[in-house]
């Protein structure tokens, strides 16, 4: 990877309630203050339950004191904070395959080195740069003989994998599952530090494990893909429901090559917004033990993805010998634009907390986590408490209500509607709360990102440098968009452009800087490095488009099982970096990213996402059996539940 709920009666059963909730402290609380509110009505116009309910500051504060206390169960009208999917039921068995089997498998495919670079030529102008990936089709073709003797195998822009299973029933949508072939560079100056080499693929029998550069990210998804298709034609299975696998060879590069071509092909054939549900790599299943994990297990599809823009910023002024040199020189000026742009990045903010998005309901799902900030934790139920609606009731209960003889709806409208205002004025209470209480890595999925990560200029130490450019990374929020980070790098180094008498273009417009110096010393230019992408569409989690998600959330809870044999947690998650699927937006909104793998401790100690893009990349032998009992309980579900 570039880098990571309505009611389901009829098709799933009913959702559990949500993780956190608690049984209540006081039976029968609701049906006592809405008699309150009933008997308060009859003073309405002398004000005291207005009073009571929309007061400010110490109201608020007991109102959630209240919320701490009591704990009372959200409506069953409104949806929980973390609903939970019950565990699914398949018809048959999962498919299984020997875990000897799948190590070799993986450790194979790993000994094929497919390292991509950045900006390489297409494969039709330089086949021989791209040579691996024939080496990497033939290895699949020799291991996977039935998938390939059955499936429909289509080569699109020579490298990239288009097989398609066609189903029994037409007229359902397809599922489309996701991979990419290739892998990032190792850095040569790493080499001593990996604990195996990294394309030997070595199987560790101690600590059952896979090394190697893909290892995770992510041919350990590939090859449990085609493991699982391969088994189930071992024994029999023919899909309801058509399955296409689209294999990209250059995600780590952008995708241009593959998943742009491969996208395109599948709309051409089957047109937009055909495809029922696309799972493709992303974040994985963390067990209790491991590093990154809040203290439990939890499986974190990633449901929402960042959007990515490259900008290069470029400073040209006049050169000369450096005995003799200006205030700043473009490098100088460069790395003050650099530090302003640092200086002016996106900061959390209750705006950016969205009612319903991944990050925040992630946050809610693993509250009690006993690795979670105790702050934050009062915080967040602080702010379920107060969206659950008034304690009274919300608008829409108070006009329902029996009233009193004299009390029309209307004084019961204007009740409900003075509740509401105290209700929205809570949640943004609770919402700053929790944006004081957050640390700054769990901020990080809620806000657009900004990252110097190269900067050059200059070719001897004696001479000044006519240019200097910066080239920074930007992984965009779902709250934000590459139009607002343009206004965004305007606003924030146009007075830097004025101060130095500087012209500006910025994305291929010239800017008023206003000045008479302005363009006298040099010139400013920011651009795109290449293609940027807008934050990918959320996937529905909630109402009468979930029905995807309910069903993949449930095969995760059928899958995978804590020790006590309770269901994993599911939290669905933002995935911060970004995969090929951003290709695949206008073919289906019920996008998955996800990296099967097991719920053990790892036993190398690393931690299971250790080595993801740098040193030490290994996968769990055990997460490669685990991820073929999923697909295949997956490859079943599609083709016996409504989509």
């Amino acid at each position: 990877m570039v880098e990571k709920a309505a009611s389901t009666a009829g098709l799933l059963g009913h959702a559990e309630p949500a993780a956190s909730a608690r049984a209540p402290r006081r039976g029968g609380f609701n049906a006592v203050v809405k008699a309150i509110l009933v008997s308060a009505c009859t003073a309405i116009f002398v004000g005291s339950a207005v009073l009571l309910c929309s007061s400010h500051g110490s109201t608020d504060e007991l109102y959630f004191a209240l919320g701490r206390y009591l704990d009372v169960p959200q409506p069953s009208h409104l949806t929980a904070s973390c609903p939970q999917q019950q565990p699914y039921q398949p018809k048959g068995e999962p498919a299984s395959v020997a875990l000897d089997v799948l190590a070799d498998r993986l450790s194979k495919a790993i000994q094929i080195d497919t390292t991509v670079g950045d900006n390489w030529p297409s494969p039709k102008d330089d086949p021989e740069r791209w040579r691996a990936f024939d080496k990497f089709a033939d290895y699949l073709r020799t291991s996977f003989p039935r998938a390939h003797e059955r499936l429909e195998l289509e080569k699109i822009n020579e490298h990239g994998l288009l097989y398609t299973w066609k189903g029994s029933q037409g007229d359902l949508k397809p599922l489309l599952m996701m991979a990419h072939q290739d892998v990032v560079p190792v850095n040569p100056e790493t080499l001593g530090q990996w604990v195996h080499p990294p394309f030997d693929g070595y199987i560790d029998r101690d600590n059952q494990t896979v090394w190697g550069r893909g290892a995770t990210d992510c041919k350990s998804w590939l090859v449990s893909i085609m493991s699982t298709v391969e088994a189930m034609l071992e024994r029999g299975f023919e899909p309801k429901r058509t399955i296409l696998f689209s294999f990209g060879f250059d995600e780590e590069s952008n995708g241009p090559q593959g998943a742009a071509h491969l996208s395109a092909r599948i709309e051409e054939v089957w047109g937009r917004d055909s495809i029922a549900m696309l799972v493709d790599e992303g974040n994985p299943i963390l067990s209790a033990s491991d590093p990154m994990a809040p203290g439990i297990s939890v499986a974190l599809p990633g449901v929402e993805e960042k959007g990515l823009l490259d900008i290069e910023v470029t400073i040209e002024t006049s050169g000369g010998h450096s005995s003799a040199p200006p205030p700043h020189t473009s490098i100088g000026l460069v790395s003050r634009a650099v530090a302003a742009l640092e200086d002016a990045r996106d900061r959390l903010e209750a705006d950016h907390l969205i009612d319903h998005s991944a990050s925040l309901t992630f946050l809610q799902c693993i509250r009690d986590a006993p690795g979670f900030p105790p702050n934050l934790r009062t915080a967040l139920k602080d702010l379920d408490w107060a969206s659950r609606s008034s304690i009274f009731g919300d608008a829409s209960a108070i006009a329902s209500l029996p009233l009193p003889s004299g009390i029309d709806a209307l004084a019961a409208s204007t009740i409900g509607r003075i509740l509401d205002r105290g209700k929205n004025r809570r949640i943004r209470r609770a919402k700053e709360r929790i944006v004081h209480a957050m640390p700054d890595q769990l901020r990080v999925p809620f806000l657009t990102t900004t990252a110097a990560d190269v900067i050059h200029g200059g070719v001897k130490l004696n001479a000044l440098p006519e240019s200097a450019s910066a080239f920074l990374d930007h992984r965009i929020a779902s709250s934000s968009g590459i139009d607002k980070l343009h206004k965004h790098y305007i606003k924030t180094l146009t007075p830097l452009a004025r101060e130095h008498g500087l012209s500006f273009e910025a994305f291929g417009n010239a800017v008023n800087v206003t000045g008479g110096a302005a363009g006298s010393q040099g010139k400013l230019t920011i651009k795109h490095l290449r293609q940027g992408f807008e934050p990918a569409p959320n996937t529905p989690l909630v109402g009468d488009e979930a029905a995807p998600w309910n069903l993949f959330s449930s095969i995760i809870r059928s899958t995978w099982k804590n020790e006590d044999g309770s269901p994993v947690l599911v939290a669905p998650s933002m995935m911060q970096g970004n995969t090929d699927s951003r290709y695949f937006n206008n073919l289906t909104k019920h996008i998955f990213r996800f990296g099967p793998n097991t719920v053990m401790a790892d036993k190398t100690g690393l931690g299971a996402m250790t080595g993801v893009h740098t040193i030490n990349e290994h996968f769990a032998i055990q997460g490669l059996g685990d991820a073929v009992r999923f697909y295949s309980t997956l490859f079943q579900a599609v083709g016996d539940e409504k989509l």
